[in-house]
């Protein structure tokens, strides 16, 4: 819950409402200089998306997630549990057959980075834990 509230917080759906917006933007006036025709500017369209708009995503939802154990530790509940809950995430999605797409594919980033990502994050958020516990 606290990742959602992250999202609302850090404002990304407005964030990727200018985002697409000046994406398009962007591709319409490169069709327009260049000439291209609707195969070529939906190509392009789909390379700013790989090169742009996924890792924007991305990184969108690494912030959210360091935003939710910040508001987990500052209400006294133990960061640490974010790690855990996304190995039992990878674990349900491997034991299920259902694997994820490649992170570059992706608007979220794979497990192992979500994972790698919350651990380095710990030091950070458990004094906001340890202070909330006195």
């Amino acid at each position: 819950m606290g990742h959602e509230i992250g999202h609302a917080l850090l404002e990304h759906g407005r964030a990727r409402m200018s985002e697409q917006v000046l994406k398009n933007v962007g591709i319409s006036i490169a069709a327009a200089v260049f000439n291209l025709g609707q195969l070529s500017a939906e190509i392009l369209g789909q390379a700013a998306n790989l090169a742009v708009s996924l890792p924007y995503a991305r990184r969108q939802e690494s912030d959210s997630d360091l935003v939710g154990m910040e508001l987990a530790a500052r209400a006294g509940y133990d960061p640490r549990a974010a790690a855990a809950v996304w190995h039992k995430m990878q674990k349900l999605a491997q034991g299920a057959g259902r694997g994820q797409p490649p992170q570059f594919l992706s608007t979220h980033p794979s497990h192992e980075t979500r994972i790698k990502d919350i651990e380095a994050s710990i030091p950070r958020v458990l004094p906001l834990y340890q202070k909330a516990q006195r």
